[in-house]
């Protein structure tokens, strides 16, 4: 005799994550880690320019994240907005904190600068 599968449990299907949510996550969490680098001559300014591009690439894949999945919740898996959300956020938070370390860095080189130069170190 042959057995019959009596397993009638419909398959689970796979639900993607919204396009982009993981990648405005990841662009966020850059943006953020490499704005803390300001401080190294030159490498620094490098990394802060490094930095604004992925904060800004952050909040703009997580804003076409969100209007998607906004658009068609039912294709997508529902923390996927979730993801699109943190990415959005930490991009903008790398953004701010990257733009006032800028400034910092600014106003140092400036006052180290001219220090150096009034008491004729070169």
């Amino acid at each position: 005799m042959e057995e019959q599968n009596t397993n009638t449990q419909p398959q689970a299907q796979t639900v993607p994550p919204v396009p982009g949510a993981i990648m405005a996550l990841v662009f966020g969490i850059i943006s953020l880690v490499l704005c803390w680098y300001f401080w190294f001559p030159f490498v620094g300014l490098v990394l802060n320019i490094v930095c604004l591009v992925f904060g800004i690439l952050a909040m703009g894949k997580g804003k076409k994240a969100m209007a998607e999945f906004n658009a068609s919740p039912a294709l997508y898996k529902p923390s996927s907005l979730g993801l699109a959300k943190v990415g959005k956020i930490l991009g903008l938070v790398g953004l701010i904190l990257n733009i006032l370390f800028l400034i910092i860095a600014i106003i140092f080189s400036f006052v180290i600068g001219g220090a150096i130069v009034q008491h004729g170190m070169m």
